[in-house]
C-alpha cells in the first residue's frame, strides 16, 4: 500500500479532527430531556392552604411550561387603580406585590432544581492522537458513560422535592403576610378617617367655646382666664385636626404600598369599623394555630429532606461504573511494505473502590441535621404558641376596652350631654358647661375609636396565625367563643372583677 506524503497525511488528519469537532458541536441539546414519568415529582400546593398529597409525576415526553418571572416595574404615570374595599385591596396585593412574585419564582426555581437532581450524567465523547503525523501516526476516538448505581439520582430528587414543598409553604406564608399587611393598613386608614370626623367636631366645639368666652368677657360676665383656657383648647384642637389630615394622607400611601402599587389612587375607603368580633379560647387557639399554620409544616419538610439526604449519604460509597469504548487506527510503519493498516477496538470498565473514604463524615453530619430539623420544628411550635398568647392578650384588652366604651362609657357621656342640654334649656347651667360636656363626649369617642384600631390590628394578626382567607373574624372562625361582656344595669352595685385563681398544685 502506497504511503501518503507527510503533508497530505497531516491535512487528512486535520480534516478528520475538524469533522469530529463539527459532529460534537452539532449534537442536539435539550433543556429538559424527560427520560421517564418519574423524572420530577411535582408537589404543588394551593396558595390558599396546605395540601399534603403525594407527589404527582410530571408528564413524560413533554416539557413543563415555566411561567415567565416578571420583574417589578414602577408605574410610568402618576395614577393607578382606585380600590375602596378590603376585598379589592387584597386582590390587588396578591396580584402585584413583589413578595408574592418572588415567592412564586422561588417555587419554580425549586422545581427546576428537583428536575435537575434526577437527570442522568451526559456521556463523554473524546478523541486524541498519540502521534499526529509521521510514519507511525495514530488517532482514536472514545465514548464513555457513567452508570449511577444504588438509586442515587432518585434519592437526590426526593430530597430536592422536599425543598419544593418547603418553598410552597413559604409561598403560603408570604400570601397571608401580604394580606395581613393590607388588612392592618386598611383598618388603620379607616380609624384615621373616623378620627378626622371626631377632630372636626372637637374643633367646632372648642372654637364656639372660645368665641362665647370672648363674648362673656366683653360683657363682664367672664374672666380673661376663661378666655385663655378656651383659646388653648381651640389651638390644641386645631393642631390635632391638622395632624389628622396628615394621618389620612400617610395612611393612604401606606395602604397603596401594602398592595405593591405605590402610585395607586386611594381615596375614602368603605368598611365597618365597629363590627362585632368574637372572643377566643387561648389554649384551643394555640393548638389550632400549630395545626393550621404553614411554618410547622415547612419545618416538617425540613425533617423529611434531612432523612432523604441521610439515605443519599449512606449509598454514596457504592461506586458508580464508568464504561468506555473506542476505536484506534494506526498507519503502516515505514519499511513494512504491504503490511495492512491496523484497526483496534478499545474497551474499559472502571469504578472507584471505597477503601478509605466511605462518606463517614457526611453520614454523621446528615444524622445531626435530622436532629437539628426536629429541634427546629419544636422551636417553631413554641414560637407560634408564644406569639398567639401575646396577640390574644392585646386583642382581648382592646376588644374589652371597646366593649366597655360602647356599653358603659359612651352611653354615660351621651346621657351627660343630654342632661346638660336639658338643664341649659332651663337656665340652670351655663353654655360653657354644655360645651364642656360635649367636649368630654368627643374625647370619649376618640378613645373608643383608638381602641377599635388596636382591636382590628390584633384581629389581622390572629387571621395571619390561622392563615384565614376570609376576613373579618366571625363566630365560624376556629376556636371562637361567645362574647364575654355582660352589662350590669346599676354601675354602683358592680363589684370588682375577681382575679384569675392560680392553677392547682
Amino acid at each position: 500500500m502506497k504511503q501518503l506524503p507527510q503533508s497530505r497525511s497531516l491535512s487528512f488528519q486535520c480534516a478528520l479532527w475538524l469533522g469530529f469537532l463539527c459532529v460534537v458541536l452539532q449534537l442536539p441539546v435539550h433543556a429538559e430531556p424527560w427520560q421517564d414519568s418519574s423524572l420530577a415529582d411535582s408537589l404543588r400546593l394551593n396558595e390558599n392552604g396546605p395540601n399534603l398529597t403525594l407527589p404527582v409525576p410530571l408528564p413524560a415526553g413533554k416539557p413543563v411550561p415555566v411561567p415567565e418571572v416578571q420583574g417589578y416595574k414602577t408605574e410610568s404615570t402618576n395614577r393607578g387603580p382606585s380600590p375602596n374595599t378590603l376585598d379589592e385591596f387584597s386582590s390587588l396585593a396578591l396580584q402585584n406585590h413583589p413578595r408574592m412574585k418572588a415567592a412564586r419564582a422561588s417555587v419554580e426555581g425549586a422545581r427546576g432544581e428537583a428536575v435537575q437532581a434526577r437527570l442522568y450524567p451526559n456521556p463523554t465523547l473524546a478523541g486524541s492522537s498519540p502521534q499526529l503525523a509521521g510514519a507511525d501516526s495514530q488517532w482514536n476516538g472514545f465514548v464513555s458513560q457513567e452508570f449511577v448505581t444504588a438509586g442515587k439520582l432518585k434519592l437526590a430528587q426526593q430530597a430536592a422535592l422536599r425543598g419544593v414543598q418547603r418553598t410552597e409553604y413559604e409561598l403560603v406564608r408570604a400570601r397571608y403576610e401580604v394580606l395581613t399587611g393590607v388588612r392592618r393598613a386598611f383598618y388603620k386608614l379607616l380609624v384615621a378617617q373616623r378620627k378626622l370626623i371626631i377632630f372636626k367636631q372637637l374643633y367646632d366645639i372648642s372654637n364656639r367655646s372660645y368665641r362665647l368666652g370672648q363674648d362673656l368677657a366683653a360683657a363682664g360676665e367672664g374672666t380673661k382666664a376663661d378666655t385663655l383656657f378656651w383659646s388653648i383648647e381651640r389651638d390644641r384642637a386645631e393642631v390635632r385636626l391638622l395632624n389628622a389630615t396628615v394621618d389620612i394622607e400617610t395612611g393612604r400611601r401606606e395602604l397603596a404600598t401594602a398592595i405593591g402599587l405605590p402610585m395607586a389612587d386611594v381615596g375614602s375607603i368603605e368598611g365597618d369599623l365597629f363590627q362585632v368580633l368574637p372572643n377566643f379560647d387561648l389554649k384551643h387557639l394555640q393548638r389550632i394555630v400549630i395545626t393550621r399554620n404553614a411554618d410547622p409544616q415547612a419545618a416538617e419538610t425540613d425533617i423529611a429532606r434531612a432523612q432523604w439526604q441521610l439515605e443519599r449519604s449512606v449509598v454514596e460509597p457504592i461506586p458508580n461504573v464508568t464504561v468506555m469504548g473506542g476505536y484506534q487506527r494506526q498507519v503502516t510503519p515505514v519499511g513494512l511494505v504491504g503490511a495492512p493498516e491496523q484497526d483496534q477496538g478499545v474497551l474499559e470498565v472502571s469504578c472507584t473502590i471505597p477503601l478509605f473514604n466511605r462518606n463517614q463524615g457526611n453520614i454523621r453530619a446528615a444524622r445531626a441535621e435530622i436532629a437539628k430539623a426536629r429541634a427546629g420544628l419544636r422551636s417553631v411550635e413554641i414560637g407560634l404558641a408564644e406569639q398567639t398568647a401575646r396577640i390574644i392578650n392585646e386583642y382581648r384588652q382592646a376588644r374589652r376596652q371597646a366593649e366597655w366604651y360602647q356599653e358603659l362609657i359612651l352611653p354615660k357621656a351621651q346621657e351627660t350631654v343630654r342632661v346638660t342640654q336639658l338643664l341649659y334649656s332651663e337656665g340652670e347651667l351655663t353654655f360653657l358647661r354644655l360645651l364642656e360636656a360635649q367636649r368630654i363626649l368627643t374625647e370619649t369617642e376618640l378613645s373608643y375609636v383608638q381602641s377599635q384600631g388596636t382591636r382590628w390590628a390584633s384581629a389581622a394578626e390572629i387571621a395571619n396565625l390561622l392563615q384565614l382567607e376570609d376576613f373579618p373574624l366571625t363566630m365560624a372562625t376556629p376556636a371562637a367563643i361567645d362574647l364575654e361582656f355582660v352589662k350590669q344595669e346599676d354601675a354602683m352595685e358592680r363589684q370588682p372583677p375577681e382575679l384569675i385563681p392560680p392553677p392547682p398544685q
